[in-house]
């Protein structure tokens, strides 16, 4: 099955065509509609020569004329923080219930991030109960979904990211299962001799396996590593989550990659 209903953040930074343009992309090849969502503000936080309704209308016109030239079912959600109620993190994951998949884009550090909050990804994945597709802020993405590297620690969370990336990884030209001893241990190996691959040879893919020692590198590093040696496109992993101060944060894996991400990354929590 295809993903149907795919939803899009978009904004004003840099980084937004780069997103559009690959929430595009994978609208034509799954034959889905694609939705952007576009979320007012503050008013006193708008240039002081352009009102929020007209940077809103000019993201519209943006978002449709790009839709419209890729032959794309597109839909507009335009929310306004001041009536709705919604802030930012809390709209996004709101529409994302009521989608397949939703798109942002990893903070850029040193961008211009205005109104946006820098948490936003690790809190779109924790809270909209979607997989989300993180886009780099840096880079060109010509591909995403052909080489595919899938990050296996068993338990709830691997096979969730599993099964929501399914409608990508039957288009994929490769899928690597990547298990990672870290210091903690590897549950899946540890407990049963299970293997996904043979799950995942049910549904004809192009599988292939390796399990690697962390060593002296963090998960994180290691797999952006692997990435790099194989050309990898996209990355499919689990979200974890650990609580600290009475917060819901995401885990040290999660956190590494959204921080040093070089390819797409989609999570599930």
């Amino acid at each position: 099955m295809n993903f149907k209903d795919i939803l899009v953040h978009i904004d004003h930074r840099p980084t937004c065509r780069a997103r559009l343009d690959l929430a595009i992309r994978l609208a034509q090849e799954q034959s889905a509609r694609l939705s952007g969502i576009y979320v007012i503000s503050s008013p006193y936080s708008a240039p002081a020569k352009r009102t929020p309704q007209e940077l809103a209308q000019d993201a519209q016109k943006n978002f449709s004329a790009l839709t419209s030239r890729a032959k794309v079912e597109a839909a507009w959600l335009c929310v306004d923080t001041v009536s709705s109620g919604l802030d930012l993190l809390h709209a996004l994951n709101l529409h994302a219930h009521y989608h397949d998949l939703l798109i942002v884009s990893q903070t850029d550090p040193e961008g211009d991030n205005h109104n946006i909050p820098a948490s936003l990804p690790a809190k779109a994945v924790l809270g909209s109960g979607r997989p989300v597709l993180i886009v780099p802020y840096t880079g060109q993405i010509d591909s995403c979904g052909k080489r595919v590297m899938l990050a296996w620690r068993g338990g709830p969370e691997s096979s969730r990211a599993l099964h929501d990336a399914l409608p990508l990884l039957r288009r994929a030209e490769s899928v690597r299962v990547v298990s990672v001893q870290g210091r903690g241990g590897d549950e899946v190996y540890t407990h049963h001799n299970a293997d996904i691959c043979e799950h995942l040879k049910r549904y004809g893919l192009p599988v292939s396996s390796e399990k690697l020692n962390a060593g002296n590198l963090s998960v994180g590093d290691l797999l952006l590593s692997r990435c790099a040696d194989h050309g990898i496109d996209l990355l499919v992993m689990g979200a974890f989550a650990q609580t600290r101060r009475g917060q819901q944060l995401l885990g040290d894996v999660g956190s590494c990659l959204l921080d040093s991400m070089t390819v797409p990354v989609l999570m599930s929590y």
